[in-house]
């Protein structure tokens, strides 16, 4: 056991997935690497380096019976380690048919939604999940068959939207060792065997088949993700500084032109990145890909195309791009100045937003739906609230790159008539700090280095 959790700690410390004696919730199935994740957890909390919030499980309503009793198999596990549960269900199937997506995605956006619930109510600060170096595997290897860019076959982030996943680095036969050599039991879901599943068959047949090239093929494919995420870090960085040079967006008209000249000194990685923003910029209401980017580009280059739901003009030098239907200006482009300390209210009294200190940081942060605390010296002298815009952009808490408002919100299942009048809190220059009740951006999070601090507060 030693062993295994040192790795744990050093996979911790090298991805920064938590700071010293936060709360951490798991996230417990039953299945042998949730079950593992929670003795780890519950190892590192006897040694006062976190502090286990309990294990967090969610009834899908997808296998029946079997699902009952993989419920009560956690609940007992709960009891018996002396740790709260937190327990829910959800009718994946039903959300699947309403919705048209498949069981899977349907399934993911209950466990985020779930996450997020549980995490909240047990004033957690993250969510462990139990991702498994073979499930990086496969992951990678699915993504490369539907053709995915960097950012896709960058798979599995160790830490992402308050969830993270200290066991990335270990195999589910490891796992299922400690577990023996501990003799704790685990339950075994029978639709792992389905191998008219893409990922069983890959798991089942296709990895197989690549052990037999090259044993270490689950750890190359977890190093090649690994590498992959930093490329496609870097690259959206350099992306988004292209973007600003070579891009203006005009919100009151809801047009974006582009600059031909310094559009075509980019290279082709950065050009097709700074189309799918320009694209996107212009219409957040749909995600355009690699065959629209390469549309612009020859857009740009003077040919005529056609790309859904955009109207693509030429004016001299420049390359405008406007929604085919304009939705006209409305209130959403209002913005209030926000004393630090202050507070702005909106228009309505639907919401208020205050802003206390500076103040002394006591190494006490609040991270929660209505509050959080920031680090005052990345702030200015005051801040800016307004709604959200085309093509807004953040880095979210623990994130590694940066994503689109518009994503994470659909993302957490906000509605879409509600999305538009959620406040959003930027720096003076426009950098957004806080998308109120929903994501902290990272640059503005406190550290161990942090001297002072400011509370934001939301009132509904």
């Amino acid at each position: 056991m030693a062993a295994l959790i040192e790795r744990v700690r050093g996979f911790v410390a090298r991805h920064r997935l938590w700071e010293p004696r936060q709360r951490v919730l798991a996230a417990v199935s039953g299945g042998s690497d949730s079950v593992a994740l929670l003795f780890v957890l519950r190892e590192l909390a006897s040694r006062g380096e976190i502090v286990l919030a309990g294990l967090a499980h969610l009834h899908h309503h997808i296998r029946g019976a079997a699902a009952d009793e993989d419920a009560a198999f956690c609940r007992a596990l709960a009891d018996r380690l002396g740790v709260a549960a937190v327990m829910s269900d959800a009718d994946v199937p039903g959300e699947a048919r309403r919705h048209g997506v498949s069981l899977e995605v349907a399934g993911r956006h209950a466990r985020r939604q779930f996450y997020d619930e549980a995490r909240r109510a047990t004033q957690s600060d993250v969510v462990a999940v139990a991702h498994t170096r073979d499930d990086q595997a496969e992951t990678v290897l699915l993504r490369l068959t539907r053709g995915a860019g960097t950012a896709g076959l960058g798979a599995i982030a160790p830490a992402r939207d308050r969830l993270v996943r200290p066991l990335l680095d270990h195999t589910r036969d490891e796992l299922q060792a400690f577990l023996r050599a501990e003799g704790e039991p685990w339950r075994e879901d029978v639709t792992n065997g389905d191998r008219s599943i893409p990922r069983n068959r890959i798991r089942h047949e296709v990895l197989p088949q690549l052990r037999l090239i090259n044993i270490q093929t689950d750890a190359a494919l977890s190093r090649a993700a690994e590498l992959l995420r930093g490329d496609d870090e870097f690259l959206e960085r350099l992306a988004n500084a292209a973007f600003l040079k070579c891009v203006n967006t005009d919100n009151g008209h809801g047009t974006v032109a582009i600059d031909s000249a310094e559009w075509n000194k980019l290279p082709v990685a950065l050009a097709r990145r700074v189309a799918r923003y320009a694209l996107e910029t212009a219409n957040p209401d749909r995600t355009y890909g690699l065959e629209e980017a390469d549309d612009l580009r020859l857009a740009v280059a003077g040919a005529s195309v056609n790309i859904p739901s955009l109207r693509v003009e030429r004016f001299d030098a420049k390359v405008v791009l406007s929604k085919r239907t304009v939705r006209p200006p409305s209130v959403e482009l209002t913005e209030f100045r926000l004393e630090i300390p202050g507070t702005v209210e909106a228009p309505r009294g639907t919401w208020s937003l205050s802003a206390e200190g500076p103040m002394r940081s006591t190494g006490v942060v609040t991270r929660g739906a209505e509050q959080v605390t920031v680090d005052a010296a990345a702030l200015g002298g005051h801040l800016v609230v307004r709604y959200r815009r085309p093509g807004d952009r953040l880095q979210p808490l623990g994130a590694p790159g940066r994503r689109k408002v518009q994503d994470i919100l659909v993302d957490r299942k906000v509605a879409r008539d509600d999305r538009d009048s959620l406040p959003i809190v930027t720096t003076a220059s426009g950098e957004i700090v806080w998308v109120a009740g929903h994501v902290l951006a990272d640059p503005f999070r406190v550290t161990p280095l942090t001297v002072s601090v400011v509370v934001l507060t939301l009132r509904r």
